[in-house]
Order: C-alpha cells, then structure tokens, then sequence
C-alpha cells in the first residue's frame, strides 16, 4: 500500500509541476507578444526608434528568462527564437519595415509554437 501510495504522490507532483510550467511559459509567451506587438505598432507608424526600444525590452526579458528557458524548452527551439529576436532587431536597425514585418511574423510563429508544445494535449501524452 506504500508503494501504491507514493507512486500516487509522485503522479500529482509530476501533475502539478507540469501545470506550473504551463503557467510560467504562458505568462512568459503573453508578456514577449505583448512587448512585440508594440514594436510591431511603433514601426508600423514610422517610429523605428521606439519599436527598437521595445523590441530590446522583448529581448532582454527573453534574456533573463534563461535560467527556466535552458531547462524546460529544447534548445533548438531556443535557439530558433533567439535567432528570431537578433534578426528582427538587425531588420529595424535598418528601418526596413516589410523586413520588420516578416520578422515579426517569424518571432510570433516561434513563440507561439514554444507555449503550443508545452501545453499536454492527449496526442502528446499517449
């Protein structure tokens, strides 16, 4: 009954941590779309400078998200995104919106399919 009753705990461990990385990653994912969708905003109305400005709070809150990004995503997901995030900064730099745009879709695509696959749907659990 021991054993039966620890594999139990450990199950709803398991279950609770799962449901608190879902939250951490969704709450990360919202705040990065959010800080993009003003630099989207901003650089569409021809304020570079501010769309750089929010971009680099996108990047540098991406930054410090590290130490749960490095263990809870694969790292080429990782990889890919921060890819995503210097090569939309380089477009903006420029002042190069349809570049801007394709990169914003491209970053969006990145952090959207990041919280799609952590969140447990029955094809990824059986």
């Amino acid at each position: 009954m021991k054993r039966e009753l620890a594999a139990a705990l450990l199950l709803l461990v398991l279950f609770a941590g799962s449901l608190w990385n879902v939250r951490c990653l969704d709450a990360l994912t919202d705040e990065l779309e959010q800080t993009l969708t003003r630099s989207l905003e901003a650089a569409r109305s021809g304020d570079f400078p501010r769309a750089k400005e929010a971009l680099d709070d996108a990047i540098d809150r991406w930054v410090r998200a590290d130490p749960y990004t490095h263990i809870f995503i694969r790292h080429p997901e990782i990889d890919a995104t921060s890819d995503a995030f210097f090569e939309l900064k380089e477009a903006l730099g420029e002042q190069d919106l349809p570049a801007a745009e394709a990169g914003f879709d491209k970053l969006l695509y990145h952090l959207s399919s990041i919280d799609e696959m952590e969140h447990p749907r029955l094809g990824s659990i059986l």
